[in-house]
Parts: structure tokens; sequence; C-alpha cells
């Protein structure tokens, strides 16, 4: 190795040296700045806390706080007194609503019973009578049970009324003449009967008699009758007394197989 070569390489020791101790030098001038500002930022806040200005408008933030906090406070329990007293208020009305309704019912079942035995004890001879007719309505009153039916006025059926009312003249063979009254009175009993019955079932019964009711049969509501007889799968209802003479086969003719009423299905 020659002497220039040995030059040159302790020259960029030298260097490396030199650059090595101005970045130490950077660092620490770096770390001894940072100190300072936190020293002075310390010295600042220990000035701050013992100024008695600062301290005093911390004390005033800090009641100021207190005070907002004791308002929103007092502010909710406020709401909240009232809306007791709201429903407290409400609740007492509907008890008094509720009492005032179960004393109406008892006035007017009282009413009923006096006028019913008014009626009974004058018109003793009259011909009309009071029949339970309906479901039974259950009224709980506290403790008690209470059941009771609504009351339909009615005419009395009297047999030697009936018997003077019929048509002299009327055939033996047939009891019930359509030209006798007794007909009419049989007739007209027969369709109240079925009529209260189909109006309780209508009453149960969502959209009833229409085509979305796919339980009841509607040609038999209509005409108390059916072609298909026992193969219709719907609810056929047949009153207690019928005036109608149905006769075997009597849908299955050729003109009414071939007719397609809609709305009717046969499974």
């Amino acid at each position: 190795m020659t002497s220039k070569e040995e030059e040159e390489e302790e020259e960029e020791k030298t260097a490396m040296r030199r650059k090595a101790k101005r970045k130490e030098k950077k660092k620490l001038k770096r770390k001894q700045a940072r100190r300072e500002i936190a020293v002075k930022e310390r010295e600042e806040e220990e000035r701050r806390l013992n100024d008695p200005e600062e301290q005093r408008r911390l004390k005033e933030m800090e009641e100021a706080e207190k005070e907002r906090m004791e308002r929103e406070r007092k502010a909710f329990e406020e709401r909240e007194r009232q809306w007791m007293e709201v429903m407290e208020r409400k609740r007492k009305e509907e008890e008094e609503e509720e009492r005032r309704k179960v004393l109406e019912e008892k006035e007017e079942e009282v009413n009923t019973l006096l006028q019913d035995g008014k009626e009974n004890e004058c018109d003793e001879d009259d011909d009309w009578e009071y029949i339970e007719e309906g479901p039974a309505e259950i009224i709980w009153q506290e403790n008690e049970i209470i059941v009771r039916k609504k009351k339909v006025r009615v005419p009395k059926k009297i047999a030697d009324r009936q018997g003077t009312k019929e048509d002299v003249d009327r055939p033996t063979s047939n009891p019930l003449p359509p030209q006798s009254e007794a007909f009419t009175e049989y007739q007209n009993a027969s369709i109240v009967s079925a009529q209260q019955m189909l109006e309780n079932v209508a009453q149960q019964v969502p959209n009833f008699g229409t085509e979305q009711d796919k339980a009841h049969c509607p040609f038999h509501l209509k005409t108390g009758a059916c072609r298909f007889g026992q193969r219709c799968s719907r609810v056929h209802f047949y009153p207690d007394k019928a005036c109608t003479l149905l006769i075997k086969n009597m849908y299955n003719g050729p003109g009414l197989a071939w007719e397609q009423d809609e709305g009717l299905e046969v499974c």
C-alpha cells in the first residue's frame, strides 16, 4: 500500500468521525431544547396555579359546573314528578269510570228486573211473554260472576187461540195446508230460527257467505239445498224446522249437470 492510499484512508476516517460528532451534537441540542421547554412549561403551570386570579377563575368554573348539574337534576325530578302525577290521575279516572259503569249496569239490571216484574204482574192476560235469546253475557264484578241473557218480547203460543185462527175447512190429510194461518206462523217461526242461527255464525266467522269463505256452501245458504249433496266439501246449515221438500237426485238432471257454478268446489 502506498503512502497516497494511506493518506486517503486516513482522511475518510477523519471525515466519518467529524460527521458522527456533528450528529451527536445535534441530538444533544434537541434533547437540551426539549428539556428546557418542559422546564418552562412546568414553571408556567406552577406560576399559573399559584396565581390568585387563576385560582379564582378555576373555582368559579367548578361552581358553575356544579350549579348546572344541580339544575339538570332538579329539572329531571320535576318532570318525573309531573309524569307520576299524570299517571296517578289517569289511573284514578279509569277506576272511577269502571266503578261508574258497574253501578250503571247494576242499576240497569235492577230496573229491568223491576220492569219485568211489573209487566208480568200487570200483563198476566197479555199475549206477550219474555224469553232469553242469544249467548249468555258473563259479567265479572270483583269476586262475583253474573250470567245474563238478553230478553226478547214474543207473542205467547196458546194452542186454543191457534185453533180458533185455523181454517175450518182445511184438509185432514195435511195438518198445515198452505192457505192456513197456522202454516204462516209455522213458516215464519222456522225462518226466524234459521236467520238467528245464520246471524250467530256470521258474527263469529269473517267473510261469511262471500267468495272468500271457503268453509260454508253459498249455494246451500241461498237455496236451502245443494246439488252435490253429501259429496259437497263445505258446511251445510240445516234449521230445526224446514218447509222445503227435497227429492233424491233432483239436481242431477241433464240441464243442471253441465252448469258451472262459480265459487263452488267439490273435493
